[in-house]
C-alpha cells in the first residue's frame, strides 16, 4: 500500500522469511491466532509487501530470506461496486477488478453504467470534486486488473509515457482445443474495419503488426488455458490471433469460437506491475485466474 494512503495508526511489523513457501499458506502457517478472513482481507488491501513490493497474489512465491512487511491495522474493507471491485486506491491511482462485460468508457450505443462512472460516484461521494481518468482500456468481453488516474497529469504521464512506468502485464485465457507447444509467439499484421472487427492480413500495409507471447498453464481434452504477455496493445489483439492460430478463446463467438461453457470470453488481466508515476514506488498487482477458468480445464 501507498505510504501516503496508509492509516495514522498502523502497526507494521517485519519479518524474515524463514523458508521456501507460498504467501497464503505461510501465512496460515506462521499467523494460525489470526483468522483466515483476516488474512485475507489483509491480502486483498494491499497491506503486505515483499521485498519492498505490494502483493495481493494468494500463491506468491515466497524464498527463505525475502523481508515481508505487514499493516497489521484493522484494514478498510474490500470496496465492492458495481461490477467491479477497488483493490487499490490512494490519491493518485484507482486499480480495480473489472466484471466481464463492463464497458471502460462510455459508449454512445451504451446507456448502461460504465467503469468511469462507477467510479466518479465512488470518488464523488468522499469530494465532490474528485475526477475519474482512464489510462487504458479492457475489452467489455474481458475481465480483470485495470488503472485509472485521479488527476489529468497522472492520466499523460502513464499514458504518453507507457513504457517507463509498466513493467508487466500478462493475461489469462482459455482457449479451445489442446495447444500443442508449450510456449510460443504470434506475429501478425492486424486491421481493423467500419464495422469495428479487426482481422489478420498479409502485409503491413494500413495494418499494424501485434506480438503476443505464450506459455501453456494446464489443459484439458477439450481447453488449454494459457498466458500471455503482449509487446503490444492493439484491440482485441489475443482474441483475434488465436482464432487465426487454430485456437479461438472460448465463449468469443466473434471470433469462431465454437463453444460457450463459461457464458463470456473467457479472457482475464491477471497482472500488472508499475512503477508509481508520481511516488517511484513499486507496485505489484496479482490476481489468479478465474476459478470457473481452473475448473475448465481441470475436467478431463
Amino acid at each position: 500500500m501507498n505510504k501516503k494512503s496508509m492509516p495514522a495508526n498502523q502497526e507494521l511489523k517485519r519479518y524474515k522469511i524463514e523458508k521456501d513457501s507460498e504467501l497464503f499458506k505461510y501465512l496460515i502457517e506462521f499467523f494460525s491466532s489470526k483468522k483466515k478472513p483476516l488474512l485475507k482481507s489483509i491480502m486483498g488491501g494491499g497491506q503486505i509487501r515483499i521485498n519492498g513490493d505490494v502483493i495481493t497474489q494468494f500463491n506468491h512465491p515466497l524464498k527463505k530470506g525475502d523481508t515481508m512487511e505487514i499493516n497489521w491495522s484493522k484494514p478498510s474493507k474490500k470496496v465492492k461496486l458495481q461490477k467491479l471491485n477497488i483493490i487499490y486506491e490512494d490519491q493518485d491511482l484507482i486499480v480495480i477488478e473489472k466484471e466481464a462485460g463492463l464497458l471502460s468508457v462510455a459508449s454512445l450505443k451504451e446507456k448502461k453504467k460504465n467503469a468511469v462512472q462507477i467510479l466518479k460516484e465512488h470518488v464523488e461521494a468522499v469530494d465532490p470534486n474528485s475526477r475519474v481518468y482512464i489510462i487504458h482500456r479492457l475489452e467489455r468481453e474481458a475481465s480483470g486488473i485495470l488503472l485509472f488516474a485521479k488527476s489529468k497529469k497522472v492520466q499523460e504521464l502513464l499514458q504518453n509515457s507507457w513504457e517507463d512506468y509498466v513493467i508487466d502485464r500478462k493475461y489469462v485465457a482459455v482457449v479451445e482445443g489442446k495447444v500443442k507447444q508449450a510456449n510460443g509467439t504470434l506475429k501478425n499484421y492486424l486491421r481493423s474495419n467500419k464495422n469495428n472487427r479487426v482481422f489478420v492480413v498479409d502485409t503491413p500495409n494500413n495494418a499494424t503488426e501485434a506480438i503476443s507471447h505464450f506459455h501453456v498453464l494446464k489443459q484439458s481434452n477439450a481447453y488449454s488455458m494459457l498466458e500471455f504477455r503482449l509487446n503490444t496493445g492493439f484491440k482485441n489483439q489475443i482474441r483475434v490471433q488465436m482464432a487465426h492460430f487454430g485456437h479461438p478463446v472460448t465463449g468469443d463467438k466473434k471470433y469462431t469460437a465454437k463453444k460457450n461453457p463459461l457464458g463470456r470470453v473467457a479472457l482475464h488481466a491477471n497482472l500488472i506491475e508499475l512503477k508509481h508515476p508520481i511516488t517511484g514506488e513499486h507496485l505489484k498487482f496479482e490476481l489468479v485466474p478465474p476459478s470457473n477458468f481452473r475448473n475448465l480445464v481441470a475436467k478431463a
